[in-house]
């Protein structure tokens, strides 16, 4: 029997809930193809603690239920099947929509699959029109932003995926590196286990920030973290299988502090600017220059946590001969400036060393 079987009904069915009055919470998660699992029994054990902290004599808070487009079950990526109530027909009455992460290969099958479901973004828009609440962690975060819902609103996305975000919904004002951004009842989250900071965020809006403190506090998870920009690398530029792109990412990281000429690299590899411009966008979601702004951007970063270099040292070291130029390019990309990034780290290792519990944050 798929896991889910008895997620087919709501799964309390009290009328009212006596934990401050409030009418009980009905919250509808969306299994696409290729989900990710935790993504989903995360929110759910999450949601389930928290009925379990309003106390035996209390009704649950939170009920709910799982759907698909066409009502069948959903494979998630880790091979775990997963039934679901009912089609998207069959979803009414929800105060909460979550759309869980996806999983993909390369950036150009994201994109298909997302031109190739509009039912999704019809539901979306739907539910939102209605007063839901809409939520989306991670990768999931492109079904909110393809739907159109987040055109002119706040929002982030996986770290990995932000130069995609940017270049191909240049309306949604993308907070980058954010863990979790919330504007007009839609709430986005970062990468993978931001989930946490997407449900407790769920939970604080629907039930209280009293109730969503006291989950935090049960689960040990860290409510207000501040940034994933502390946990990026450069995954977003590996693992596709082109190989011009594979070479042009070498020759960047061999010239990375000398001036960029497009024409240049080009030469080097035997191919045209438009070629080079298209493989790039359609397989880094980026242009060469912004590829190449992220890789010293992520050497910057590498000499600030492990070097005592000045850091007019470490502009020119990446690329950057006017240092103020290199401030601000810094600042604008992690939303911090060099010389705070260089004491969050430090203070987070010095912390770490110590076994001590909890991150420095910018004041």
């Amino acid at each position: 029997m798929p896991l889910g079987e008895r997620f087919g009904q709501w799964q309390y069915r009290h009328t009212c809930c006596r934990y401050r009055h409030l009418p009980m919470k009905r919250i509808a998660l969306i299994l696409t193809e290729d989900f990710y699992a935790t993504g989903v029994t995360a929110t759910l054990d999450l949601l389930q603690l928290a009925n379990g902290l309003l106390g035996p004599d209390s009704a649950p808070l939170f009920d709910w239920r799982l759907y698909s487009q066409d009502g069948q079950p959903r494979t998630a990526s880790n091979g775990l099947p997963i039934a679901v109530a009912g089609d998207f027909a069959a979803l009414d009455q929800a105060d909460a929509l979550v759309l869980p992460a996806i999983r993909y290969q390369e950036l150009s099958q994201l994109q298909r699959r997302l031109d190739s479901e509009p039912q999704i973004g019809a539901l979306i828009r739907r539910c939102h029109a209605t007063g839901t609440l809409v939520c989306a962690n991670c990768t999931g975060v492109s079904w909110l932003a393809h739907s159109g819902l987040l055109d002119g609103r706040q929002a982030t996305i996986s770290w990995w995926l932000i130069d995609w975000l940017r270049q191909r919904y240049p309306l949604i004002r993308l907070q980058p590196y954010a863990v979790v951004a919330e504007q007009d009842g839609v709430i986005s989250s970062g990468a993978a286990s931001a989930h946490y900071n997407l449900t407790l965020r769920l939970i604080e809006r629907l039930g209280g920030s009293d109730l969503a403190i006291r989950c935090a506090q049960r689960a040990l998870v860290d409510r207000h973290r501040p940034s994933q920009a502390p946990y990026a690398d450069f995954q977003q530029f590996v693992g596709h299988h082109d190989p011009l792109i594979a070479r042009a990412q070498q020759w960047l990281q061999q010239q990375m502090a000398q001036p960029f000429v497009l024409g240049a690299l080009a030469d080097a590899l035997a191919t045209s600017e438009r070629t080079l411009m298209r493989r790039f966008r359609q397989t880094l979601g980026a242009s060469p220059l912004q590829y190449l702004q992220r890789l010293r951007m992520q050497a910057a970063r590498r000499l600030l946590e492990c070097s005592t270099l000045e850091i007019k040292q470490i502009a020119a070291e990446v690329g950057y001969g006017d240092v103020s130029s290199f401030r601000r390019l810094f600042k604008r990309e992690l939303s911090c400036a060099p010389g705070y990034y260089r004491r969050a780290t430090r203070d987070q290792m010095k912390a770490s060393d110590r076994g001590e519990n909890g991150i420095q944050r910018q004041s």
